[in-house]
């Protein structure tokens, strides 16, 4: 058996295993969660995971068009980039299907090494893409953040309830610097 032939008939049960590896780089609890519930609503990030990984597989071997892998890597990418990943957890998932692929090719004993070879080629390109996908991502917040602390907006957001500045400390402190 070709490493094409696999890739094509066992698509299903290799996404899945992929799916939930992706899934178990959260946390335990929200991992499972994420893994059991289906609807899109009640768990966004579980189906957000999955559309985005079924539908980056299918264009991954796609010749026409390869930069339409872009968009659903981005939806994934931004939301790994505002939680709490490493920038290494975040664009794991190249390399975690890599690793799926193989241990799928260790039970059928393919052998294809020239398909091997264009295999791992295009999940190198998936593994960059979604490295300066991430790097955007993460520029882009630093860059709000940094507007919001040129405009002062960061005390309302940073201090939480302003009726906490009214405190008696604060007050104090207030009716000092005033005389």
């Amino acid at each position: 058996m070709l490493l094409a032939e696999l890739l094509a008939d066992r698509k299903g049960e290799i996404l899945d295993t992929w799916v939930n590896q992706v899934l178990a780089t959260y946390p335990a609890d929200a991992a499972h969660i994420f893994k059991k519930g289906k609807d899109q609503f009640a768990n966004p990030i579980g189906f957000a995971v999955k559309s985005s990984l079924w539908e980056v597989y299918g264009l991954l071997f796609d010749k026409d068009e390869p930069e339409k892998i872009v968009e659903p890597l981005r939806q994934l990418v931004q939301m790994r980039a505002v939680q709490t990943f490493e920038p290494s957890e975040a664009v794991s998932m190249a390399y975690i299907l890599k690793k799926v692929v193989k241990e799928y090719c260790r039970q059928e004993k393919v052998t294809d090494l020239p398909g091997w070879q264009a295999f791992e080629e295009k999940a190198d390109v998936l593994a960059y893409t979604m490295f300066d996908l991430y790097v955007a991502c993460r520029e882009r917040l630093y860059q709000t953040r940094i507007a919001e602390i040129k405009s002062g907006n960061n005390i309302i957001t940073d201090g939480g309830c302003p009726s906490k500045l009214m405190d008696s400390d604060t007050a104090g402190k207030a009716e000092l610097k005033t005389l």
